[in-house]
C-alpha cells in the first residue's frame, strides 16, 4: 500500500479503492497508512492520500489516522507536505484530535513559527477555540510571549504573521502580557 501511495500512478488505485470500497473492506489502507504515517504524510502524493483516508475512515479508523498523525505532529509541522496533513486535522472539528496535536507542539511554537511551512500550523492552532481548544490557544499565545526570541519572531517574515494572529485571538490577561512583552521591541 505505502509503495502504491508513493507512486504517481498508483496512489490514484488506492484513492480510488477508498471511494469505491466500504471503510471495513478498506480497512488494510488505513493500517497501512496509520502505521506508516510519518513516511505517508511527508510524500507529494502520500499526503493527499492520508487526507482521503480520514474522509472514508469509520470512527474508530479517524481515530487511529488522527492519533498517528499527532505523534508525528512536530516533524510533520516542519515538513513541505506533512503541514498540509497536520493542517487538515485541525480543521476537522474534532477537539480531541486537534488538542492532540497542539499538545505534541507544546514547547516548539517559536521555532515553528519562524519556519515556513510550520508557521501555517502555528497560525491555525491560534485560529482554533470553543469546546476546550480556548484554554490549548491561551498556552499557544502564552508561549509566543515568554519566547526570549520574541524581538526576532517580530522581525520574522514568517513569524511576525504568527505573532499578529496571537494578538488578534488572545484576550484578557493573555492579551495584555503579549503586548507588554511586544513593547519594548516597538522601536
Amino acid at each position: 500500500v505505502v509503495a502504491l501511495v508513493r507512486d504517481l500512478n498508483g496512489n490514484h488505485v488506492v484513492q480510488r479503492c477508498l471511494q469505491r470500497l466500504a471503510p471495513e473492506d478498506a480497512a488494510f489502507i488505513h493500517e497501512a497508512v496509520a502505521a506508516r504515517a510519518l513516511e505517508v504524510a511527508t510524500h507529494r502524493h502520500g499526503c493527499c492520500v492520508l487526507q482521503r483516508c480520514i474522509d472514508a475512515a469509520t470512527a474508530p479508523q479517524r481515530r487511529a489516522l488522527v492519533a498517528a498523525v499527532a505523534a508525528h505532529a512536530l516533524p510533520l509541522a516542519q515538513d513541505p507536505f506533512g503541514n498540509y496533513v497536520v493542517q487538515y486535522v485541525l480543521e476537522l472539528g474534532l477537539p480531541e484530535a486537534s488538542a492532540a496535536v497542539m499538545e505534541h507542539l507544546r514547547g516548539h511554537y517559536a521555532e515553528l513559527a519562524a519556519q515556513k511551512f510550520s508557521s501555517n500550523v502555528v497560525e491555525k492552532c491560534l485560529k482554533l477555540g470553543g469546546a476546550g481548544l480556548d484554554a490549548e490557544r491561551e498556552k499557544v499565545v502564552a508561549e509566543l510571549a515568554a519566547s526570549p526570541a520574541l524581538g526576532r519572531l517580530l522581525a520574522d517574515p514568517y513569524a511576525n504573521y504568527v505573532v499578529q494572529s496571537a494578538l488578534a485571538v488572545a484576550s484578557g490577561p493573555a492579551h495584555e502580557a503579549l503586548v507588554e512583552r511586544i513593547r519594548p521591541h516597538l522601536p
